[in-house]
């Protein structure tokens, strides 16, 4: 059985509409929607188990749970629904890797949209913990890299970029300095998405395309795309795509969705529709699945910092 499943960005925020149009093309209903509202729920037809969490606050149905973050062993207390156990079979498929766990946080229950966490390992498990709603069965849940999704910075990687060219959006390496590179990618695609935007000028963009309205993390039915600018003629929108290392065809399928939608829902004018994937580096698939797509490009990004030596 061929089984539906999503790659969710991490550091990004969805509502429950966002997720369900993701499964199945529409919002959850108003009414009848089952285990949709709840803390955790099997959409039909996939292997995944989408995990709502309320930490430090109640939910929006009264269940009130002391779900926490623990920044000192990078650990998530998750709790059941009430009456919840170990035996039942939602919890013994997840325990067997039956089911594929999704983390998805929030931390004010008036806001709809909850943070991606990313699939995590379950390490333990205690059953009959008692809660303000009754018995529940409590998880611990590694997150290695929780602080960095949470608490997320631009990295300091010198200053505004020094060299654009139409091969890298980014290059901040300077000749005259001894260089000590980092990591060529950024952590998290958020920290991407947050250094173009703030330094968008200087990108390759800047001289044709701003940053269309609320475009960063632009709602669609097909759930947010990272960044939306639109060519300063009015006469083109440029949809960006991004990968925070290697991108794969996967990302062509993703932008072709978000181009659909939005010249379905913005370009009623006839405007142009492009897409661009940025990464820094592309596989083969990547490679032969562009050449067929004339409308979509890929650019690479490069970031490095340099030490100066002073002579005192």
């Amino acid at each position: 059985m061929n089984y539906k499943s999503f790659n969710f960005k991490r550091g990004s925020e969805y509502s429950r509409d966002d997720i369900h149009f993701l499964y199945f093309g529409k919002p959850y209903p108003k009414v009848g929607t089952g285990n949709w509202t709840t803390g955790y729920v099997q959409p039909k037809g996939s292997n995944d188990l989408i995990i709502f969490m309320n930490i430090g606050v109640p939910g929006r149905t009264g269940h009130d749970f002391d779900n926490k973050f623990d920044p000192d062993t990078n650990t998530i207390v998750w709790y059941g629904k009430p009456k919840a156990h170990s035996g039942q079979p939602t919890f013994q498929k997840l325990f067997s890797r039956e089911l594929k766990p999704h983390f998805f946080a929030r931390w004010d229950s008036e806001n709809i949209k909850f943070l991606y966490l990313g699939t995590r390992s379950i390490i333990n498990y205690q059953d009959r913990v008692q809660t303000k709603k009754g018995y529940a069965i409590k998880s611990i849940v590694s997150c290695n890299d929780a602080k960095e999704i949470l608490n997320y910075a631009i990295p300091e990687i010198g200053n505004q970029p020094e060299h654009i060219n139409d091969k890298q959006i980014f290059d901040t390496t300077n000749s005259n300095q001894i260089d000590d590179k980092v990591s060529p990618s950024f952590l998290l695609e958020k920290h991407l998405e947050s250094y173009i935007e703030k330094f968008w000028n200087d990108t390759v963009f800047g001289k044709e395309y701003e940053i269309y309205e609320n475009g960063r993390q632009y709602s669609t039915e097909t759930g947010p795309l990272d960044l939306l600018a639109q060519r300063k003629d009015k006469k083109e929108f440029l949809i960006l795509e991004l990968k925070r290392d290697k991108a794969s065809d996967v990302a062509v399928a993703q932008t072709l969705r978000y181009m659909g939608y939005i010249k379905k829902t913005l370009a009623t004018n006839n405007e142009m529709v492009r897409g661009c994937i940025i990464g820094t580096k592309e596989d083969k698939n990547l490679v032969n699945a562009i050449s067929m797509v004339p409308n979509i490009d890929f650019y690479r990004y490069n970031l490095s910092f340099s030490l100066n030596k002073i002579d005192f």
